[in-house]
């Protein structure tokens, strides 16, 4: 399913898999840009809430992954996802208020998320806005990924810890 389609870009040898749905609603956001040969798994989700995602040539989403986006989320090329991932790019409301709902709170500023070149998140990984992951990393399953991953790491646990650095 394609929501907002004159904001969603698709480059060439693309596969879109059944179920996916892909959603670029926003007042002022570029919307959803998909390069050249990506793989997008069956039942994945790609939303933006006035915000942008990009997925760069060779980019491959696994099965039941989802990127959200209020900022910016960018998978550089080789990018990999394996299933049931979640990655979010913003979406940090105040909780200062106990009398009002945390929806309808400001939002503090969001940052993005980078999943920098060749990048491997393993099963059910969750990336969370602010994180950059540094090119040639792997982060094993399960884990939740709240600060800046370095080049060529190996990272497990949750919170994500660096536990190697490949050679």
């Amino acid at each position: 399913v394609f929501r907002h389609p004159h904001k969603i870009k698709i480059g060439d040898n693309v596969i879109i898999d059944d179920n996916c749905l892909l959603d670029a609603k926003g007042s002022s956001n570029n919307g959803i840009t998909i390069g050249n040969n990506v793989f997008l798994g069956r039942n994945s989700i790609l939303s933006c809430k006035d915000g942008d995602i990009e997925l760069h040539d060779h980019a491959n989403i696994g099965f039941n992954c989802e990127i959200f986006s209020s900022s910016k989320v960018v998978l550089e090329e080789y990018a990999l996802l394996a299933a049931y991932c979640y990655v979010v790019g913003g979406g940090n409301y105040s909780l200062e208020k106990t009398g009002k709902p945390i929806s309808e709170q400001p939002i503090f500023e969001d940052k993005g998320v980078l999943l920098e070149k060749n990048c491997w998140l393993g099963a059910r990984v969750t990336v969370l806005d602010g994180v950059k992951i540094g090119h040639d990393s792997a982060i094993g399953s399960g884990a939740l990924v709240n600060t800046e991953i370095p080049p060529f790491s190996i990272a497990v646990g949750t919170p994500a810890k660096v536990v190697k650095i490949r050679e």
